[in-house]
């Protein structure tokens, strides 16, 4: 074997060795946003069950006008609405990856 000969096959061997360490990367990195992505889908759904029983008390009537209990119900209606905005922005970001994902039937790339 040549010198050139062998220089080519240390070059080969070592861009193998990288390529197989940035698959072992690229799999763990995977591994990791599915791990991410299932515990967003399970912290939305702990959201939407909470959102539920914040709706079913707003929709109490007050039968005090404690400026205290005024400001709880203002207070509860402000989390409400940020625990959907958060939820909604999720869903919409999850939505809006998986539709770029999955062409839809009959569409040209």
């Amino acid at each position: 074997m040549t010198y050139l000969e062998l220089i080519f096959l240390a070059i080969i061997v070592l861009l193998l060795a990288v390529i197989g360490w940035m698959a072992f990367k690229l799999y763990s990195l995977g591994v990791t946003i599915l791990n991410v992505q299932d515990t967003l889908e399970d912290s939305i759904e702990v959201l939407d069950d909470k959102v539920e029983s914040m709706e079913r008390i707003l929709e109490i009537p007050l039968f005090s006008d404690s400026p205290e209990i005024k400001t709880l119900r203002r207070d509860m209606i402000a989390c409400r609405d940020a625990t959907l905005d958060i939820a909604y922005s999720l869903s919409n970001s999850l939505e809006r990856q998986f539709s770029e994902e999955a062409p839809v039937a009959g569409e040209q790339q």
